[in-house]
């Protein structure tokens, strides 16, 4: 298997080479560039396609929340958003997993949970700090005003709704494949047509639209 290639955003140099060696010094990621900007992240990204970026919120010349919304709007799933904050109940840490981003982490993040947090994104399975993500939603309160919320599923399938809901959740893979009585292959399936359909990024997008619609409780 090809190691996850790892890209580090942040105007904080030292900060960021201490990520590099990190990412440098497992066997499964290779770091294929720092930045210190959005400006210079996006171009870091179009010239290296990395899997995963790690994006500091706040920067000079362009901020994480915009950048990561650029990113987005380029399309496809790559590279996927891991933003780094000081602050674990930040408003902009919301708003970056609503443009795309597709986890979090504090820089004071212990090794061990980075690095798991990079290889969750990498392939595509709930991160550490989703639970913390939900407590950000449940804080905000934000709901889309609309005469049917769960229209947005009508794109779906009986079964795409069904997994739509427990990924809202907070289930992983495995634990859905065990409620619904499915193979993880075919789950993963399902999830990535759930995604497709409704034109989301990732697992935390699905938390984040059915709970700004209502459709679970946070």
């Amino acid at each position: 298997m090809s190691p996850v290639r790892v890209a580090v955003v942040d105007d904080q140099h030292l900060f960021a080479s201490g990520m590099r060696m990190l990412v440098e010094a497992q066997d499964d990621m290779s770091c294929v560039g720092t930045a210190a900007d959005g400006l210079a992240a996006l171009e870091l990204c179009a010239a290296e396609e990395p899997d995963v970026l790690l994006l500091d919120l706040r920067m000079p010349v362009l901020n994480g929340i915009e950048t990561t919304a650029r990113l987005a709007a380029r399309g496809g799933d790559r590279p996927r958003v891991v933003v780094l904050t000081t602050i674990r109940r930040d408003e902009a840490v919301l708003a970056a997993l609503r443009a795309g981003a597709a986890a979090f982490l504090t820089k004071d993040a212990l090794p061990e949970v980075v690095l798991a947090t990079i290889r969750d994104v990498h392939e595509g399975r709930p991160a550490p700090t989703e639970a913390e993500a939900l407590d950000l939603l449940r804080a905000d309160g934000t709901l889309v005003e609309t005469p049917r919320p769960d229209e947005v599923l009508d794109v779906l399938t009986a079964r795409e709704r069904e997994v739509f809901l427990l990924v809202a959740k907070g289930l992983s893979n495995q634990e859905i494949a065990s409620t619904v009585f499915l193979s993880e292959a075919t789950v993963k399936t399902h999830v990535r047509a759930v995604l497709t359909k409704l034109g989301l990024r990732n697992r935390i997008q699905v938390v984040i639209t059915a709970h700004e619609r209502g459709l679970v409780r946070a």
